[in-house]
C-alpha cells in the first residue's frame, strides 16, 4: 500500500490556506533575503561573507560544533532522504547553517545564495576557480567531475520543473511517508519511505552530475551543497505558495529533529537548536525570504486531480521485475489489468483526453494513475537518469523526455555511501502519460508497459547494474 498524504488533493490555484501568510512591515524589516547567485558580482558583499564564514569555519577545530567538517557530519549523521522529513530537516539545516554564517562573517544581514539550476544551470562561477583576488578559494572544490559543470535540461529544465511544480500532493511532490510509520520517535527520521518527484529527480541528479563530495552523505563539504538545498527550498516555498498545501499528518508536523543541529549564541558560542517541522513551516518565522516572484502559471502542464485521497486507491497491481536494469537498455514491466481495473483507469483519465497531443491544453483528470518503482537494490557504483516511459514499442536510449509516452525520471543519491536505506522506491505519476497516450488512439486500459531507462548522467561513471524489486500501478 503507498503511504501518501491523507489530505485530499487540491486543484492548482485553489484558494486555500497557504503555509506563509501575508508579512507584516515588522516581519519583513527582520528577513534576510536570499538571491540567485546569478545575479551577484564576484565581489558582492554577499559572496565576501560568504567566503569569509566558511574561510572560518574551514579555520575551527574540530572539536567546535561549527567546523566546516562537523557541519558536514550532521547530514552525514542525522540526513534523512527518501521519506517526508527530507524537506523539513533541510529547511532547519540551512537556518542554523545561514545564522553561524552571520555570526562568523560578522555580518548579521547575510543571507545564503541560491543556485536556480533551471535558468541558470552552469556552476557559478564564485565556485569554479581555485583562487579568489589571489588567495585561496573557500568555495572551490577539487573534487567536481570538472569546474565546468552544467545542469541538463532533461534533468531541472523548465517542463521537468513545470511538472514537478504541477503536482498538488505533499508526498507525491516532497518524498512519502516511511513505511508503516505508527509513531513520532527518533527512529523514524531516516526510515525509508519512497522518493517523490523533487528529491528523486532534480535534487538527486544535481548532486550526482556535480559529483565528487557533492555526490557523498559528505556533500556540503563542497559549498555549492548550500546554494544547491537553498533552491530545493525555494522551490518548496513557491509549490506552497502557487496553493499546494502540506501534509496535516501529525507525525510529520509534530516530528522533533532533537540534538542535530546549533544555533549562534553570544560572539563564539553556540547553543543547541531542536525544531518540530511545524516550526520551520514559516520561512518568515525563520527570518528570511525569497527574491524571486511568484509565477501563477509556470507552463501548460495539466493540474492534476481534485479530491483523490492517495491512501486509498480504488485499485492496486503490482507486478513483480523480471530482470536487472542496465545502462542504455530497456527494463520492461508488464502490469495486467482485469476488466474493473479496466474500468476505473479509464475513468481515472476521461476528463484528460480533452488534451493535445502535445499536452497544450490544461484540464483536470478525476483520478490518478501512480506507478511505484519498489524495492531497488542501488547500483554499487556510478548514476543514472532513469527515464520512465509507459507502452513506448520504439524505446531506445535516445527516446528524448518530450515523448508522450514519457512519464518522469529518477536517480540516486550517496551511491557506495549511503548503507542506511538498503532499498529504494520512487513515486512516477503516470496519469498525464496515460491519458495522452489515450487520446492519441494508443489503448493501454488492458495492459500498462513500465519501462525504465536508464541513461547515464552527463560527466558521471554510468550507473552499475541495479535490480528492481516490483511496480505498483495505483488507480484513484
Amino acid at each position: 500500500m503507498h503511504n501518501f498524504d491523507r489530505r485530499t488533493l487540491l486543484q492548482g490555484g485553489a484558494a486555500v490556506a497557504l503555509v506563509t501568510t501575508v508579512p507584516t512591515t515588522e516581519a519583513l524589516a527582520a528577513t534576510v533575503t536570499r538571491r540567485s547567485i546569478a545575479s551577484l558580482a564576484l565581489n558582492s558583499p554577499t559572496l565576501n561573507s560568504y567566503r569569509k564564514a566558511v574561510a572560518a569555519m574551514k579555520a575551527l577545530p574540530s572539536s567546535d560544533p561549527r567546523n566546516w567538517t562537523k557541519q558536514a557530519q550532521i547530514h552525514l549523521n542525522h540526513c534523512p532522504h527518501g521519506n517526508w522529513y527530507f524537506l523539513p530537516w533541510h529547511r532547519a539545516y540551512l537556518h542554523a547553517f545561514e545564522k553561524l554564517c552571520q555570526q562568523l562573517s560578522g555580518d548579521p544581514n547575510f543571507a545564503l545564495p541560491y543556485w536556480d539550476w533551471t535558468a541558470n544551470p552552469q556552476l557559478p562561477a564564485a565556485f569554479a576557480t581555485p583562487t579568489y583576488n589571489g588567495q585561496p578559494n573557500p568555495l572551490f572544490n577539487n573534487t567536481r567531475n570538472s569546474q565546468t559543470v552544467s545542469i541538463p535540461a532533461s534533468v531541472a529544465g523548465p517542463s521537468v520543473m513545470s511538472g514537478i511544480y504541477a503536482e498538488t500532493n505533499f508526498q507525491a511532490f516532497g518524498s512519502a511517508m516511511p513505511t508503516g510509520q505508527n509513531s513520532t520517535a527518533p527512529t523514524w527520521q531516516r526510515a525509508p519511505g519512497s522518493y517523490g518527484s523533487l528529491e528523486g529527480g532534480p535534487h538527486n541528479s544535481v548532486h550526482g552530475i556535480v559529483g565528487g563530495e557533492m555526490a557523498t552523505y559528505m556533500s556540503p563539504l563542497d559549498a555549492i551543497f548550500w546554494l544547491h538545498h537553498c533552491n530545493i527550498d525555494r522551490i518548496w516555498d513557491r509549490w506552497n505558495n502557487l496553493g499546494r498545501a502540506n501534509t496535516t499528518n501529525n507525525l510529520w508536523r509534530t516530528f522533533a529533529f532533537n540534538g542535530n543541529f546549533v544555533l549562534p549564541s553570544g560572539a563564539n558560542g553556540t547553543t543547541p537548536y531542536n525544531p518540530t517541522v511545524a516550526s520551520v513551516l514559516s520561512i518568515l518565522a525563520l527570518e528570511y525570504r525569497y527574491d524571486s516572484p511568484l509565477v501563477a502559471r509556470l507552463s501548460a502542464a495539466p493540474v492534476l486531480a481534485k479530491f483523490v485521497d492517495l491512501n486509498k486507491p480504488l485499485h492496486l497491481i503490482q507486478a513483480d521485475v523480471i530482470g536487472p536494469a542496465k545502462i542504455n537498455t530497456a527494463l520492461v514491466t508488464k502490469v495486467a489489468l482485469r476488466a474493473p481495473q479496466v474500468q476505473a483507469l479509464i475513468a481515472a483519465v476521461r476528463p484528460m483526453t480533452e488534451l493535445t497531443a502535445a499536452a497544450t491544453k490544461e484540464t483536470r483528470a478525476t483520478g490518478r494513475v501512480i506507478a511505484t518503482i519498489r524495492d531497488i537494490e542501488p547500483p554499487m557504483q556510478g548514476n543514472a537518469s532513469v527515464r520512465v516511459f509507459v507502452n513506448c514499442a520504439y524505446l531506445t536510449a535516445e527516446t528524448p523526455i518530450e515523448d508522450r509516452h514519457y512519464a518522469g525520471s529518477f536517480s540516486f543519491f550517496g551511491i557506495g555511501h549511503d548503507e542506511q536505506h538498503g532499498k529504494l522506491s520512487y513515486i512516477i505519476d503516470i496519469t498525464n502519460t496515460v491519458a495522452k497516450l489515450q487520446h492519441a488512439g494508443e489503448d493501454v486500459s488492458n495492459e500498462i508497459n513500465v519501462q525504465l531507462m536508464p541513461v547515464a548522467l552527463p560527466g558521471v561513471t554510468p550507473a552499475s547494474d541495479f535490480k528492481p524489486g516490483k511496480v505498483e500501478v495505483a488507480i484513484f
